[in-house]
């Protein structure tokens, strides 16, 4: 890849103010890169000297080889364009029109725009799927749509370089994937290079190449994801105690915050422990189990549900079944070789259907095998959704069992 952007012992200053300090980095042609750091350690400022429109009181940026400082304003915007963290458009003006804004840099004064110019906007609209909205005041518009007439402004100025400025810090967290995975689409397809500041380090993980961690002022870490984002740099760089993830269907890293170590005068009886839980009801288990040191695993839960999410978070073995299918057997084989392994089984208080019914079998199997934890909120009456059969079940297992009353009292066992 070739170099596109080079920043060299870069200073700067707000009056006596110290935000950037010694700043170094090379960016190549298609990269996307997140830049993460605590507030106030320089993120928009590094932005904004990289456009131009701060300029630093140290150093050097070059733009292809060409130091950015010999370009005209209406030069650079044509190799690079900004999206800022604030889109509030102030005049009544159509989409088109605000889109149509990118076209600037290639007008002269006065100067209308041809077909050409059209053509570039509608494309650009289309790629951030504005087009239905172009007759449309911006006024009028939610704030991920503003967000995407904003970028596809950007589009228009047929950038090299796209600088975003938090692009996602006002969404909603589906808007967030949907506006991630299109410029993704960018880098991938069109090469446009993207430095985007970031706020949530695992949507950075999920999407950039390359992560900028700023502390101090100062780079701390800067290269290539799987390099920066461990669980030593994250802790230096935002003081918060962290575990680390690599995802197995994706390579990258999944970074869960927790809270502090969980302090118990008990030592932990047990090493092991496999859960059983599901639809939440385990999220705060799971948590907890974390934070002891307990290693665990967790089972049988169907793909998406909120259980899965948690233990898959926080890098816990689980036995997982096809979204919204019943437990086959041989999930169930697994599940119990996991029981087997264990020291201990904790059911959580989960409500029981046909399509689960063979967790409380696998548990009905090692009854008099292991310690079974069973955490009894709600009746199990008010629970089973199988005209009794799990209740049977449950009330089988439930005499060989200790018998827990909330999540609290677990802490006085586990």
């Amino acid at each position: 890849m070739s170099l596109l952007l080079k920043v060299e012992n870069l200073d700067f200053k707000y009056q006596d103010t110290d935000v950037l300090k010694g700043i170094n980095l090379e960016i190549n042609a298609g990269d996307f890169v997140g830049i993460l750091g605590p507030n106030g350690c320089g993120k928009t400022t590094l932005l904004n000297n990289i456009n131009q429109w701060l300029k630093p009181h140290r150093g050097s940026i070059y733009l292809k080889n060409i130091n950015i400082r010999k370009l005209k304003p209406k030069i650079l915007a044509k190799y690079v364009a900004t999206v800022p963290q604030d889109t509030s458009i102030e005049l009544s003006f159509t989409v088109e029109q605000v889109v149509l804004m990118g076209r600037n840099p290639y007008l002269i004064n006065f100067e209308v725009e041809k077909e050409r110019d059209f053509a570039i906007a509608e494309e650009s609209m289309k790629f951030m799927d504005i087009w239905h909205l172009r007759e449309k005041p911006v006024q009028e518009l939610s704030g991920g749509e503003k967000q995407r007439v904003l970028i596809a402004r950007a589009l228009t100025q047929e950038p090299e370089l796209l600088l975003l400025d938090e692009p996602t810090s006002h969404l909603d967290i589906n808007y967030q994937w949907e506006l991630l995975s299109l410029l993704k689409k960018l880098c991938l397809n069109r090469g446009i290079t993207i430095i985007a500041v970031m706020h949530d380090i695992n949507l950075a993980s999920m999407f950039c190449d390359k992560i900028i961690l700023l502390k101090d002022h100062k780079i701390f870490k800067m290269g290539p994801l799987i390099d920066v984002i461990n669980e030593k740099n994250i802790k230096e760089t935002f003081n918060m105690d962290v575990r680390v993830h690599m995802q197995k269907d994706t390579g990258r890293p999944l970074i869960v915050f927790l809270g502090p170590k969980e302090k118990s005068v008990l030592p932990r009886p047990f090493n092991t422990i496999h859960v059983i839980c599901g639809g939440g009801e385990g999220e705060k288990i799971l948590y907890y189990l974390k934070r002891r040191g307990y290693e665990v695993s967790v089972g049988v839960l169907n793909k998406g549900d909120t259980d899965w999410l948690t233990a898959k978070m926080l890098g816990f073995d689980v036995v997982e079944e096809v979204p919204f299918s019943p437990i086959s057997d041989e999930k169930m084989e697994e599940n119990e070789k996991y029981v087997k392994k264990s020291d201990a089984v904790l059911l959580a208080d989960v409500p029981f259907g046909y399509g689960n019914l063979k967790n409380l079998l696998c548990l009905k199997n090692i009854l008099h095998q292991k310690k079974l934890f069973i955490i009894e909120e709600r009746a199990i009456e008010s629970r089973d959704y199988t005209n009794g059969m799990a209740a049977q079940i449950y009330r089988d297992i439930k005499h060989g069992a200790i018998l827990i009353n909330s999540f609290n009292e677990l802490k006085s066992f586990l």
